[in-house]
């Protein structure tokens, strides 16, 4: 009872609100929440043990310290089923967001995150452990924005909160981190290897939009692989489509062209081709036999390109912050090839650019400059919880377009493959979608 006046089971997130009504889902819920709870407190527990144990030897040598810090850890670790090295980590991420994160903690405690959540917030914060200022600050927000948030999610806000915080403790710590730059080979088992590059974001994000485009070019089978992209155009027979099913059009990808659809084809899915690419091109520098074009998509404040702010640019997917003298390198070379759009606002309505997404469109298709526009306003794939970027999603049309639905900003949302498929079958509600009380009964209008 003491336990839960100070810990209040905490509410449905808004995002799972919608399907609470279906048989089960309520009981989950709280299955969840007793599960999570438990959790913290066995954690509590081993923190509580812990530091009894340290408190049993103070005045002991550090030596005999150090031995019954491991020790603690070790019974940690038995009886949660981890090595010692895991449980030391989860212990310490633990102990940390206890001392300098109380109020997260305290939504730990009630249920409303699990321990991973925890983990990721400690992991994506203790950087910043000698600002007391901005942990407090931190706290505050993440106990109100965490609950209902996936861990991805709750990382990519923190990434763009700290530049927010203190401009000049990001770029000191950007320019901290280009000195750390690695390459490094890791060979495994079954006769394949990992390698793994820490560079700059902006020359990374290079690379993997030249590597993507490159190999989306490339002419292609349907992939083997339901859950992979799709290329060529719709596979009905991937997604369990009968003639009694209504088809998304928008699932077929933008490019097709039938007259070429039957040539041969490569029957490499999207991500072989792409490490097949980028191996090619690392071993003997052929990447590809005609110049590739790829877009980096960013966004940057106006002062930060003229000088007059270090406010740093963002990803448009807000996965990936990047540092103000990086993208004003990126935006003085020569070499590339510039397109701006513009997110403010005119006082004068005659001086003000048309607005890309409040045009309707004729044709199915969104126009290039409106698929800009949607990846930019949209960030990642619509679905709740979901990081798939925009620039790797569907545009979908959320009224179907053969249902005389427009080709138009408000009307397009960005959807990945998997996500636009539930769309299609009725599963995955558009936004402000009134929903009968069982969801399966608004398949049809999909």
């Amino acid at each position: 009872m003491k336990d839960e006046q100070q810990f209040p089971r905490p509410e449905i997130p808004e995002r799972a609100s919608h399907f609470m009504c279906e048989e089960g889902m309520e009981a989950a819920w709280e299955s969840i929440i007793d599960a999570n709870r438990a959790t913290a407190t066995s954690i509590e527990h081993f923190l509580t043990h812990r530091a009894a144990r340290q408190k049993a030897v103070t005045g002991e040598s550090p030596f005999i310290r150090a031995a019954d810090a491991r020790q603690a850890n070790r019974q940690a670790g038995v009886l949660l089923g981890m090595s010692d090295q895991q449980a030391t980590a989860v212990l310490n991420d633990a102990e940390y967001v206890r001392e300098h994160l109380p109020k997260f903690w305290k939504t730990f405690r009630t249920g409303a995150i699990n321990l991973t959540t925890l983990r990721k917030a400690a992991v994506e914060t203790s950087p910043i452990i000698h600002r007391e200022d901005l942990l407090e600050i931190l706290d505050a927000e993440l106990a109100e924005i965490a609950p209902g948030k996936t861990p991805s999610e709750l990382k990519n806000w923190v990434i763009r909160r700290i530049p927010e915080l203190d401009v000049e403790l990001f770029n000191a710590a950007a320019e901290e981190a280009k000195e750390h730059r690695y390459a490094s080979f890791y060979h495994g088992e079954n006769g394949m290897s990992f390698l793994e590059l820490y560079i700059p974001t902006v020359e990374a994000k290079a690379i993997e939009k030249k590597v993507h485009a490159a190999a989306r070019g490339m002419n292609r089978a349907q992939p083997k692989d339901s859950d992979q992209p799709l290329i060529d155009g719709s596979h009905p027979a991937a997604v369990g489509v009968d003639e009694n099913t209504p088809i998304d059009f928008d699932a077929r990808h933008q490019d097709y062209d039938p007259e070429t659809a039957a040539a041969d084809v490569d029957d490499r899915t999207i991500r072989q081709r792409e490490a097949d690419l980028l191996s090619a091109c690392l071993r003997d520098g052929h990447c590809y036999s005609t110049p590739i074009s790829a877009k980096i998509c960013v966004m940057v404040p106006e002062e930060t390109l003229t000088g007059g702010s270090d406010e740093p640019a963002i990803s448009s997917d807000r996965a990936s912050v990047i540092p103000a003298a990086d993208i004003r390198k990126l935006a003085a070379d020569p070499e590339a090839e510039h397109e701006w759009y513009t997110a403010g606002t005119q006082k004068n309505k005659k001086q003000a650019d048309r607005d890309i997404l409040s045009v309707v469109y004729n044709g199915r298709f969104a126009p290039e400059r409106l698929r800009d526009a949607i990846i930019f306003r949209d960030g990642v794939c619509q679905a709740p919880g979901c990081t798939i970027t925009a620039e790797r999603s569907d545009l979908d049309h959320q009224i179907p377009h053969e249902r005389a639905g427009p080709t138009t900003g408000a009307n397009l949302w960005a959807l990945c493959r998997r996500h636009h498929r539930l769309k299609s079958h009725g599963y995955l509600p558009p936004p402000n979608a009134d929903l009968p009380s069982d969801s399966r009964a608004h398949r049809k209008a999909a």
